[in-house]
């Protein structure tokens, strides 16, 4: 009986076996051209992407400015509203997967060197009409000229025996919809000819001027209009923020859905007027990167550690702040124990942030996969990139005299 029982198990076992492999071999036979099918629709919508962003014609503009430029950051805040208007609102399913189409980005990039700090913006070629005319708008005596790559007048890799560097570049310390230290915050008073009123890019400024020899410094801010289109929806993570906020601060959500706010304090009370501004604007993604550049025998650490310094006046401690990423850095016990790897290391670190801001590209994949991007509204913007006033005593902003202007239409030929 019991041998007679044993049988009856060990058959059980090996039906049960024999079913599992089956069924097991099926999946696994169903699951490969799955993946296989899903591996082949990734890498075609990479390569659609290659190829749609090698079609695309890039140009480079320089933009200068009078040495009595009265203008407010208000200015270039209204050309990013402008530059807003290349935003196409998500773009169609069929253009993404058959065309590789994608949002497309503009470049705002200051440099300083020891001839001055000049001012390039590096756009699709079909969208420079449209910019030189928001600049032109809000700045009618600056002067815009054809700029060439600077980027291009050092190797295509970088450092080398002779030149070394040091870049990185920049993420918001909380989520998006808390918004950074603007412009507005500088002004003390609305008048721009006030000694009072101070410039948020003085210190960056102030930096770039005391340059000297072959020392470089790069900053850029790639900007790409977004929206729920795209489905970045910042109005509703503006929203799940401010809740959040409120139940740390014991306000619960009354019958009717809404949130009571009169109880709370005046900062609380801050904090939530500064996320309903900045959502109230129109919103990019961003890519914000800086380099510093010098021959290996002057290099300074005190050039890359200010640029670090100057970004920190925009941090609050209630609202945001910018935090550096892609450092050439690496610590602890691991660089200790073996210096070698920690030269190696730093060495590819610098030569990916320096691939990337050559490229300007857009992120680390250039489009080409999903990334998450730090959001700004065009108040931020025009905080982190705009022409300096004559309050800025940088003395060697790069300035002209007058604009030049075309003949008038009658004058008579010869």
């Amino acid at each position: 009986m019991i041998a007679r029982l044993s049988y009856t198990m060990s058959s059980f076992v090996s039906i049960a076996l024999i079913s599992f492999s089956q069924t097991l071999g099926a999946v696994i036979w169903f699951m490969i051209p799955v993946f296989c099918v899903a591996l082949f629709l990734k890498m075609r919508l990479f390569y659609i992407r290659t190829e749609f962003l090698k079609k695309q014609k890039w140009e480079i503009i320089e933009v200068r400015f009078p040495a009595n430029n009265v203008r407010t950051p208000k200015s270039m805040e209204h050309v990013f509203a402008t530059v807003f208007g290349m935003y196409s609102f998500g773009v169609k399913p069929l253009d993404k997967y058959l065309d590789g189409k994608v949002e497309l980005w503009i470049s705002f990039e200051m440099v300083g060197r020891a001839d001055g700090i000049h001012f390039f913006v590096r756009l699709p070629a079909e969208r420079r009409n449209m910019v030189e005319a928001a600049l032109y708008a809000q700045y009618p005596e600056a002067e815009i000229i054809p700029g060439y790559d600077y980027t291009a007048d050092f190797p295509s890799m970088l450092p080398n025996d002779t030149t070394d560097i040091f870049g990185g570049a920049f993420d918001l310390a909380r989520p998006s919809p808390f918004p950074i230290r603007t412009y507005e915050f500088f002004e003390e008073r609305n008048d721009i000819h006030n000694e009072k009123s101070v410039d948020s890019l003085a210190p960056l400024f102030e930096v770039m001027s005391k340059l000297k020899g072959e020392e470089q410094i790069w900053f850029q801010i790639l900007v790409s209009p977004t929206g729920k289109g795209s489905g970045v929806d910042i109005q509703k993570d503006a929203e799940k923020e401010i809740k959040d906020l409120l139940e740390k601060k014991g306000v619960k959500a009354s019958e009717t859905g809404g949130l009571n706010i009169s109880g709370t304090s005046m900062g609380t009370k801050d904090i939530i007027k500064a996320i309903e501004n900045k959502t109230s604007k129109h919103i990019f993604e961003v890519t914000i990167r800086f380099m510093y550049v010098d021959n290996k025998d002057t290099f300074s650490a005190q050039n890359w550690t200010s640029i670090l310094a100057a970004m920190q006046q925009f941090n609050t401690q209630n609202l945001n702040s910018f935090k550096p990423t892609m450092l050439p850095l690496y610590g602890g016990i691991t660089a200790k124990l073996f210096p070698w790897y920690k030269k190696a290391k730093v060495l590819s670190k610098k030569r990916l942030i320096y691939d990337l801001y050559v490229a300007r590209s857009f992120g680390v994949a250039n489009r080409m996969g999903e990334e998450k991007f730090p959001i700004l509204n065009t108040e931020e913007l025009a905080t982190l990139f705009h022409f300096p006033a004559n309050v800025v005593r940088a003395p060697r902003l790069q300035k002209i005299d007058s604009r030049k202007g075309s003949p008038p239409p009658n004058l008579p030929f010869a």
